[in-house]
């Protein structure tokens, strides 16, 4: 009885859809950024904690040109309706290509966005993720004299779902 109640409260799915990645570059004022698209794919769980609030971890895999990342958000969800989420949170982001003395592989960001329920089991669902961390170090090619580098990679992800 106990695992069926705790079936009845999770789901799990499968999403894919449209990535944006956008890295930008600043050091002393000045700043350079570049974007690339491409497409996402991966796994998603449903954890209905109320019925207005959930957890929703995922897994992604992100390919944009020639960088491709691993994405893995642990997202908060609000049900403002019984269709409608709004979803918040850190999402960790590593960097799948090989990475330059100094450049770190791993980021953490702050995602939001927002979760639609077409039918029982397809969804739509839009998120930004903001970088909070720095991608370079103050080692390796990359130390210049105490002057402030800081890198960060953000990302869109817009894609549709399927929950089993």
């Amino acid at each position: 009885m106990v695992v069926s109640n705790v079936n009845a409260q999770s789901q799990f799915g499968v999403m894919a859809g449209y990535t944006n990645i956008t890295a930008k570059v600043s050091f002393e004022g000045n700043s350079i950024s570049g974007d690339e698209s491409g497409f996402f794919i991966g796994g998603v769980a449903d954890f209905e904690i109320s019925d207005k609030f959930h957890i929703q971890p995922e897994v992604l895999y992100a390919s944009a040109n020639d960088v491709s990342f691993l994405y893995i958000p642990v997202l908060a969800k609000y049900m403002v309706s019984e269709e409608f989420g709004i979803l918040v949170g850190p999402q960790g982001n590593l960097s799948l290509e090989e990475a330059e003395d100094g450049v770190n592989s791993f980021g953490i960001d702050l995602t939001f966005g927002a979760n639609y329920k077409i039918t029982q089991n397809f969804f739509l669902e839009a998120r930004y993720g903001f970088e909070i961390t720095n991608r370079y170090s103050k080692s390796g090619d990359f130390d210049l004299d105490g002057g402030d580098l800081k890198g960060t990679i953000n990302t869109l992800h817009i894609g549709v779902g399927y929950m089993f």
